[in-house]
C-alpha cells in the first residue's frame, strides 16, 4: 500500500458491517466506505418501520425484536449506545405460550431495545462511519497484480468486507477471484439443519405486523410461542408506551412455516399474501385465547425475511479473513444468530485486517466447519448476569 493510508469497502449495512467499520476507525483505519441497500436506513434486519395510521405515527419492530448481553466486548457496545440515547432496558413482560396453558414468564433475562425502535441502534451506528445508502454493488473483482478491490463504479479499494449473507452474497463473489470466501458464501435454505453439511443454511421467517383499532388485554408485552405456525408476539405499543386507543402488533413465524409458504420475497402474490395474514391472524387468536372476531385489524403488512436467521455457525473462530486476497467476512452467522453475535463478529473482522495492514499475514476461519446451533426461530438471547446493566436513574 505504499505508505498510502488503506482503504475498506464494506458490503452490508446491518451490525456486524456498521460495528466492524467504526471499529476500524478505531484502529486508525479511516478511509472505510459501508455499502447498504437500505432505501429507508441501514440496519438490515434490526430495523423498524414508521407507519401513518389514521394521521399518527405507529413503530413496528418487523424482525429484531430485542437483544441481550454476554460478552463484555459487546457490553461496552451497548454502553456507548446506552449514553448517546440509542438503546434502553426493556422492563415489559416476556413470557412462553403455550396452548391450553398459563403464560411462563422469562426469568433473568435483560432485554435491551432501542429507545424509538430497533432502528435507533444502527442509526446511532452509522453516525460513526462513512455510510452510502441505497447502494447495490452487483460486482466486485479482486486483482492480483494491484492486489486491490475493484468494487463496481465506486473506485479500488485495498480491503473488501462481505458483512451479509444469503443468495445475493454468494452471486457477488461467484466470479470475483476468491473462490474460498465464495465456497463459503454458498447457502441451502429450510426449516432443519441438513445433516453432515458444511454449507451454511438458513431459515426463512415471515413476519405480520398489524394494528387493531381497540386495545386487546393480554399479560405480556412480548412472547416466544409453542404453536405450528407462530414464533413470537410483540406488543409494540406497551414496549415504546404509546399513548393511544389502538394496539400495534409483530406476529413472527416459525421456521417451518416460513418454509412451507416460500414464495420470492421481493413478490409476494396478493394471494399468498392474503393467506399469510389469514393464518397468522388466526394463529394469534387460538395462542392468546382472543374471540377471532376481536382481531379484526384496522391496518396490516406482511414481510418474507428469505434470509431470516442461520441454523449453523463458523466453529472457533468469529469471522473469516484469506490474507493472500485481503478480502473477510463478517456477520451474525459465523458467532450467533443475535445482534450480539453481528456485533462480536464486525469487532473481530476490523482487529484482523488491522493486524494485517501492520504485517500479519495469517489466514482466519477459511477451514473451519460449520456446527449446528439451537435458538428460538426469531434468534439468540445470551446472558450473562455479571453484566446486566444497571441504566443510571
Amino acid at each position: 500500500m505504499s505508505g498510502e493510508k488503506p482503504s475498506v469497502a464494506i458490503i452490508g449495512g446491518g451490525i456486524s458491517g456498521l460495528v466492524c467499520a467504526a471499529r476500524l476507525s478505531q484502529l486508525g483505519i479511516t478511509h472505510s466506505t459501508v455499502f447498504d441497500t437500505g432505501k429507508r436506513a441501514s440496519g438490515g434486519r434490526c430495523s423498524s418501520r414508521f407507519i401513518s395510521i389514521e394521521g399518527k405515527l405507529h413503530i413496528f419492530d418487523h424482525a429484531v425484536q430485542f437483544f441481550s448481553v454476554s460478552d463484555p466486548r459487546f457490553a461496552k457496545i451497548v454502553s456507548f449506545l446506552h449514553s448517546k440515547g440509542a438503546v434502553k432496558v426493556w422492563s415489559g413482560k416476556i413470557v412462553r405460550l403455550k396452548l391450553g396453558q398459563k403464560p411462563s414468564e422469562v426469568k433473568n433475562l435483560q432485554a435491551f431495545i432501542g429507545t424509538r425502535g430497533m432502528q435507533s441502534v444502527p442509526e446511532c451506528l452509522s453516525g460513526l462511519v462513512h455510510l452510502e445508502g441505497n447502494k447495490w454493488v452487483s460486482n466486485v473483482h479482486w486483482e492480483p497484480s494491484m492486489k486491490k478491490w475493484k468494487v463496481d463504479d465506486h473506485g479500488w479499494y485495498d480491503y473488501l468486507v462481505i458483512a451479509h449473507n444469503g443468495k445475493c452474497a454468494a452471486q457477488l463473489m461467484a466470479d470475483a477471484g476468491a473462490p474460498m470466501i465464495h465456497n463459503l458464501l454458498k447457502v441451502k435454505f429450510g426449516p432443519v439443519l441438513l445433516p453432515k453439511t458444511n454449507i451454511m443454511q438458513l431459515c426463512s421467517l415471515w413476519v405480520l405486523i398489524f394494528a387493531l383499532p381497540r386495545k386487546i388485554e393480554v399479560d405480556f408485552d412480548g412472547a416466544f410461542v409453542e404453536h405450528s405456525d407462530i414464533s413470537w408476539i410483540g406488543n409494540n405499543t406497551s414496549k415504546y408506551n404509546t399513548e393511544n386507543q389502538m394496539q400495534c402488533w409483530t406476529i413472527i413465524s416459525t421456521k417451518t412455516f416460513g418454509a412451507n409458504h416460500k414464495v420470492p420475497q421481493e413478490f409476494i402474490p396478493p394471494s399468498k399474501e392474503k393467506e399469510v395474514i389469514c393464518l397468522l391472524l388466526n394463529g394469534f387468536a387460538e395462542i392468546t385465547g382472543i374471540k377471532r372476531d376481536l382481531v379484526a385489524p384496522c391496518f396490516t403488512k406482511v414481510q418474507l425475511w428469505g434470509a431470516a436467521n442461520p441454523l449453523n455457525v463458523l466453529q472457533d473462530e468469529e469471522c473469516v479473513f484469506q490474507a493472500s486476497h485481503n478480502v473477510g467476512i463478517c456477520g451474525d452467522w459465523l458467532v450467533s444468530p443475535s445482534v450480539e453475535g453481528a456485533a462480536i463478529s464486525g469487532l473481530a473482522l476490523a482487529e484482523v485486517i488491522s493486524r494485517h495492514v501492520n504485517g500479519e499475514r495469517r489466514d482466519v476461519g477459511l477451514k473451519k466447519g460449520l456446527e449446528p446451533v439451537e435458538t428460538e426461530a426469531i434468534g439468540a438471547f445470551p446472558t450473562n448476569k455479571s453484566l446486566f446493566f444497571k441504566p443510571a436513574k
